[in-house]
């Protein structure tokens, strides 16, 4: 089990939020809190840990049949993160979207199917889930999703539609990265009807306009003469012009390759393109680079917080699961830049560093208070420790 002693101490936040009544408030309280500390984070594993075995119908039916509003909870989550100078937007920040699949084996699950997970090149049986992320220099957190359902929206429309629930919420970031399978004209063209500007990537077989002719954009970077620039650290072969690329009309497209000293590693080359047209390579490099937060989130979620454990059969349970798993994210983040720790957690990589520096934390507290106690028995100490975990 982990321990949450840090955690417990951020779920106080909820005793504020006016989506919950005061029941509901505790049942909320209690499923973030398993999501973080039980090693099986289905709604028996949650209940046996963190309460007695006879409320797991309680906390069933608070996530399948009581009355509360998503919606309303995530808009007083990231209002909640916007009291924080670490984890406040900006419009510096970036808002990243993407999608990922819980992985399943039950065919009743709510909109669940065969779907090609490009990161293990097979497919699997699961469901697909469209995120936007927010991110800068200091945090990164999840702003909202969507549900993909075969033969409903396409994942563009619901990126769509998060970009406009953002906009509406009033999320301050001023560019969007995604990844070329959101790259269409569909996309951008709704995106800078709201003056944001983009950086992604496309395809290796998209048409770019070269010597009037219109080629691939692969057979493009083996006419070109490439210049080595070094972006933090790394060297990288570069060459970048004002191009008419695919459907997306005249943007600034970039081909890079990021050099290894491995001579054993494939060659990496990105076609990368956006409408930030004066904007130097470096600085597009870096933005871009900023994707694989929203891969650290999608990995620290799905290793620590549950994100495919819930097993629900009930399609708006398993969409609280989600929001609820949103909650607990943040209210660790959202903790972190409160706690003595808070610069060092706010610049961490993963999840997982956020709650054993936490537990550090705890430590030094247990161990302060035992040298500067020395009269306390033994069943005292033992009680303190026993605090620090579930």
């Amino acid at each position: 089990m982990l321990p949450i002693t840090s955690f417990l101490s951020c779920t106080e936040p909820i005793d504020r939020f006016e989506c919950f009544s005061t029941r509901q408030k505790h049942h909320a309280k209690t499923y973030v809190t398993g999501l973080v500390a039980a090693s099986n984070k289905t709604v028996q594993g949650i209940s046996n840990i963190v309460l007695p075995a006879k409320s797991e119908r309680a906390l069933n039916k608070f996530l399948t049949e009581y009355d509360w509003d998503e919606d309303h909870l995530n808009k007083e989550r990231l209002a909640l993160l916007q009291q924080a100078d670490d984890t406040r937007w900006s419009s510096e920040g970036v808002v990243d979207d993407d999608d990922t699949f819980t992985h399943k084996t039950g065919k009743k699950i709510p909109h669940a199917g065969k779907y090609y997970d490009h990161g293990i090149h097979s497919y699997i049986w699961g469901q697909n889930i469209v995120y936007a992320l927010y991110a800068d220099e200091k945090t990164t957190y999840p702003l909202g999703f969507r549900l993909y359902k075969k033969n409903d929206k396409r994942r563009v429309e619901l990126a769509i539609e998060l970009v406009d629930e953002l906009i509406e919420i009033g999320v301050r970031a001023d560019t969007y990265l995604f990844d070329m399978f959101y790259s269409s004209e569909e996309f951008v063209t709704h995106l800078e009807g709201y003056g944001k500007e983009w950086v992604s990537a496309v395809k290796s077989d998209t048409r770019v306009s070269y010597g009037g002719d219109r080629i691939r954009v692969d057979a493009l970077s083996q006419r070109i003469d490439t210049v080595p620039r070094t972006v933090n650290g790394d060297i990288y072969q570069i060459w970048t012009q004002k191009r008419d690329v695919g459907r997306l009309g005249e943007v600034k497209l970039l081909i890079t390759e990021k050099e290894s000293s491995d001579e054993d590693e494939e060659p990496s080359v990105k076609y990368i393109v956006s409408n930030k047209i004066d904007a130097p390579a470096s600085h597009l490099i870096e933005l871009y680079a900023m994707r694989w937060r929203v891969e650290t989130f999608f990995r620290d979620t799905k290793q620590d917080l549950g994100f495919g454990d819930c097993e629900l059969r009930h399609a708006a349970g398993a969409s609280r699961h989600w929001h609820l798993l949103m909650l607990a994210y943040s209210l660790l983040k959202f903790g972190a830049a409160h706690s003595a720790l808070g610069t060092i957690l706010g610049h961490a990589s993963s999840l997982r560093n956020d709650v054993k520096r936490s537990f550090r934390e705890s430590v030094q507290n247990l161990l302060s208070w035992a040298l500067t106690s020395p009269d306390r028995s033994i069943d005292e100490l033992m009680d303190q420790i026993d605090g620090m975990f579930v």
